[in-house]
């Protein structure tokens, strides 16, 4: 969770009440684990140090929502840990990449989302493991396990949300309730996957020791990791003109569905139109068509025309223009905004002025894929205008959306 950072005397009775109710579940964790929890097992640390290893690596890799709420693979880590080791160990799931990024200036320690997490992993690890225990668990038949391994996981998902995102996003951060139930909606397709991966985890492991856990990070951890060192952003402002086009262009294509044919056309008229320095004068127009009669060639005398019609060397309107040119002249007018030599604007900036040619020199339609380009990458303030790369990844619209909220 992230913190607000305010001053006690500075908070709202509403965020002094969320603050009490946090301190209060952290504290009864003392009790909790000495009373009520079942005991630990410290036998295999290997295990636990690799659980613990990886929680820092899903953390670290995690697909955080607008809302402040985060979901990775934790969910199964936890899990496992609950199930082959018991709860004290679990709470390392959460602590491992606290204390890790905290050491490394990632994450301050002190806050309250702090305390929210810290008492929502207690008690999720002390009831998932009174679960366990209660329905008897260890002679469990292998089918029984993983039932009763998928209940436990369960019970750790809506139990976290109910004492951290639940609480601190009303009390503390002052958004409404129902941000965060759409939120759990939201996560809970990805959390069924991950809970049920981690219960036939907890299952195979007796049989297949570290070969189980090998599995279940190449399944549930790395590519979540992967996708995000993929999602990496790097500034537009360093590339030239000419590159920061092709990419803005490629990107464009891919959502206005053009096949891999198009976007080579489209790719060779603007490099085309790029090499010829094309200004819209008539005359300059003829004199490479008269010598160069292909679509190529065509199009990227076009690129200078304006969807009213007003523009030049012929002074075509609308869907009569070539796609390929409407498409090139959205990307060039966006790189020239943007890149290398440019005023270097941030997307949101450039898109105001991309939305203010839409229907006058731009086509409305290509101006409207470049906001979807924009809302599915991650801007920063650090890097308000990223290179264009998550159209790349070929995973939901939805999931990259979630990629691009991470910062």
């Amino acid at each position: 969770m992230n913190d607000i950072g305010y001053g006690v005397a500075r908070m709202t009775t509403r965020q002094r009440a969320g603050l009490a109710l946090h301190v209060l579940a952290s504290l009864s964790l003392i009790p909790g684990f000495i009373f009520l929890a079942p005991p630990s097992s410290w036998n295999d640390p290997v295990l636990i140090v690799a659980l613990w290893v990886l929680s820092v690596i899903a953390d670290r890799s995690d697909v955080p929502l607008r809302i402040g709420a985060r979901f990775d693979a934790t969910i199964a880590l936890m899990l496992l840990c609950v199930a082959l080791a018991g709860p004290v160990p679990a709470l390392g799931v959460y602590l491992a990449p606290l204390v890790v990024n905290a050491f490394t200036g990632h994450e301050r320690m002190l806050r309250v989302g702090t305390l929210a997490n810290l008492s929502s992993t207690g008690w999720q690890a002390i009831t998932a493991a009174l679960l366990l225990e209660a329905t008897g668990f260890a002679t469990a038949s292998t089918a029984q396990a993983v039932g009763l391994a998928i209940g436990a996981g369960a019970i750790l998902f809506y139990l976290g949300w109910a004492l951290a995102p639940a609480i601190y996003g009303p009390l503390w951060l002052g958004v409404p309730l129902r941000n965060f139930t759409q939120a759990l909606r939201d996560m809970t397709p990805a959390a069924t996957v991950m809970v049920a991966l981690g219960a036939l985890t907890v299952v195979a492991y007796d049989g297949h020791g570290v070969l189980a856990l090998t599995l279940f990070a190449l399944i549930a951890v790395l590519p979540q990791s992967a996708l995000t060192y993929a999602a990496r952003t790097r500034s537009v402002s360093g590339l030239d003109p000419l590159t920061a086009a092709r990419r803005y262009a490629r990107a464009m294509a891919m959502h206005l569905g053009l096949d891999r044919n198009e976007r080579k056309e489209l790719d060779a008229v603007i490099q085309l139109a790029h090499v010829r320095d094309v200004d819209g004068d008539p005359g300059q127009h003829l004199s490479h068509t008269v010598v160069d009669w292909s679509e190529v060639s065509c199009a990227a005398g076009h690129v200078t025309e304006w969807w009213n019609g007003a523009g030049g060397p012929a002074g075509v309107p609308g869907t009569i223009i070539p796609r390929s040119a409407r498409i090139a002249a959205v990307a060039r007018t966006w790189a020239a905004l943007t890149a290398e030599g440019s005023p270097a604007l941030g997307h949101d900036e450039a898109l105001a002025h991309l939305e203010a040619a839409a229907g006058i020199r731009l086509d409305p339609r290509v101006v409207l894929a470049a906001r979807t380009v924009v809302a599915q990458e991650r801007s920063s303030a650090a890097v308000p205008a990223p290179d264009p790369r998550l159209h790349h990844l070929r995973v939901p619209a939805v999931l990259r959306r979630a990629i691009a909220a991470g910062v």
